[in-house]
């Protein structure tokens, strides 16, 4: 086993607020595909929006790739998806409106995964089997 899997990841402290920051991810995810390349939008951007066929499809699509919920939730399927491609290291993509969601989702994956003592920015951590870079 060997390799690396990048993985689209938003984890928050209860599954309604990883809904919302899913939900805004996937609005600017859709806009994109449908041309516009805009911001992120925030959380009461993609709260208000209301939704065109073409971006709930193209959102639906997107929705597929996202891994989002808890770390309850997430670190479980985050260690079956590595199991199920033979890979030891996951790359952690989140993109959130707030930088602050993003640090939450990095720390609440350390601690899922059991790794501690870690500052943010130095680089990749190791648990075993996996080893989780955050970006």
């Amino acid at each position: 086993h060997g390799g690396l899997l990048a993985v689209r990841v938003v984890v928050a402290d209860t599954r309604e607020r990883a809904d919302e920051l899913a939900a805004s991810l996937l609005l600017w995810r859709a806009r994109k595909d449908l041309g516009d390349d805009g911001p992120l939008p925030s959380v009461e951007t993609a709260r208000r929006h209301r939704w065109t066929g073409l971006e709930a499809e193209r959102a639906a699509h997107h929705r597929r790739s996202l891994i989002h919920g808890t770390a309850e939730e997430v670190v479980p399927r985050l260690r079956a998806l590595a199991e199920a491609n033979g890979v030891r290291e996951l790359m952690v993509n989140t993109l959130t409106q707030d930088p602050a969601d993003r640090v939450r989702t990095h720390e609440l994956l350390a601690e899922g995964f059991g790794l501690s003592g870690t500052a943010a920015g130095e680089g990749p951590v190791t648990a075993e089997p996996f080893a989780v870079a955050a970006g």
